[in-house]
């Protein structure tokens, strides 16, 4: 019941009570209906809803700033015509306000199509729904919410910029061929097999090299020798510094995301993975959509280990290797030194959280991981406020083609 109707309750007990005392039965009979009129409404107001709810998202991928939009369809699955209703859409607070719709009577088995626009500034995937419909009786006397179930999600992928393209890397690198020891065993009528991976087709299973070496082995087909990448991002929450878009952990998801999205643009085999990771296996990414999506959905892991970083070069320099490019915060001493090793000739974007706090220039753990890193033989940056990615970047290639 509203307020208006407590109100109508309220004076009609009062007049109800004068109306007694003093004898007047017309004035006891207008309290009572305005004691009624209340109670009925709030009747039809609870009656059943039968109300279905769908969505559709065009484009249900967005970049930051674009817009979508959102087409609600609303259908009355009930015997009855529905009443009039507000609805109030649910929306993930990067989104917006929430939209408020009328929705007019349906009849029954009738459907309404309504659409409203979103934008959102902030990467992520954000939700949509669910709908909050509100019925309410022509004096406005009575009211009731009910919330229709289903929700659906906008993904709005991280921004990528042009970067120049990666020079010096063979066109074999790190890529397992035939002639590997490990794909091709004497006296196997020229198939050349490896071992069995995560997510490998069954049916590719070599049964007499199984036998042989006691590990499971696949046939391997022969195809071009193809460039083979693994992208590192650090996304340990105590590494970064700095809110939204200004802050180092979304300037380094832009890094990645520029740079995979290049990598891939240049046929490479990309591996992409996060320090938060740390099952120790990396696997290609399906393309650059697909990289975008997981991106997308990347926030700051409480972990403070850098574990999983060091396991994901492991993974990749024991299945052939290739370029690898990092986005990193702070090291300590022994896991520069393990990522150093773990690659020979690796690029990497190192973090200066203080930087991003104080906005100073003095040399910190950013320079001390930078220095590390360069000493195995990595080509280093250190990522202040006001860098830009394609600038680093070309510096990074530039100095790599040099030591080529």
């Amino acid at each position: 019941m509203t307020i208006r109707g407590r109100l109508f309750v309220g004076a009609g007990a009062c007049i109800g009570l004068v109306g007694m005392a003093l004898g007047l039965q017309d004035l006891t009979k207008v309290a009572v209906l305005l004691i009624v009129l209340p109670l009925m409404a709030s009747l039809l107001a609870r009656r059943d809803l039968r109300i279905e709810v769908s969505r559709s998202l065009v484009p249900a991928r967005v970049p930051i700033d674009g817009h979508g939009d959102v087409t609600l369809s609303v259908g009355n699955t009930g015997r009855r015509p529905s009443p009039l209703l507000r609805g109030e859409e649910g929306l993930a607070a990067p989104l917006g306000d929430r939209p408020r719709l009328l929705i007019p009577a349906l009849g029954a088995g009738e459907v309404r199509h309504l659409t409203y626009r979103v934008r959102s500034p902030v990467r992520g995937h954000h939700a949509v729904g669910p709908l909050t419909v509100r019925v309410t009786d022509p004096f406005g006397l009575a009211t009731r919410s009910a919330t229709v179930p289903g929700e659906s999600a906008l993904v709005v992928l991280p921004r990528t910029l042009p970067l120049t393209p990666v020079r010096g890397v063979p066109a074999g690198s790190g890529r397992e061929t035939s002639s590997s020891p490990r794909m091709a065993l004497q006296g196997e009528d020229d198939v050349g097999v490896r071992e069995y991976r995560v997510g490998d087709d069954l049916r590719r299973v070599h049964w007499r090299s199984t036998a042989r070496t006691g590990e499971t082995m696949v046939r391997q087909d022969e195809e071009p020798a193809r460039r083979r990448a693994l992208v590192l991002l650090d996304d340990r929450a105590a590494e970064h510094a700095g809110i939204g878009g200004s802050g180092s952990f979304e300037w380094s998801v832009t890094a990645v995301a520029s740079v995979v999205a290049q990598l891939l643009a240049e046929r490479f085999e990309v591996h992409l993975c996060l320090a938060s990771d740390e099952s120790g296996q990396v696997t290609p990414v399906a393309g650059v959509e697909h990289a975008l999506d997981q991106l997308a959905a990347v926030q700051p892991a409480p972990t403070t280990s850098a574990g999983g970083l060091v396991e994901a070069l492991d993974d990749f320099t024991r299945h052939g290797g290739g370029l690898v490019v990092a986005v990193l915060g702070s090291l300590d001493e022994r896991s520069a030194d393990l990522c150093a090793t773990r690659a020979a000739h690796g690029l990497a974007l190192v973090i200066d959280k203080d930087g991003f706090i104080d906005r100073s220039e003095a040399p910190g753990p950013a320079e001390e991981t930078a220095g590390r890193l360069a000493l195995g033989g990595w080509h280093t940056r250190v990522v202040r406020p006001g860098d830009t990615v394609p600038a680093l970047w070309e510096q990074l290639t530039i100095g790599r083609m040099a030591r080529s």
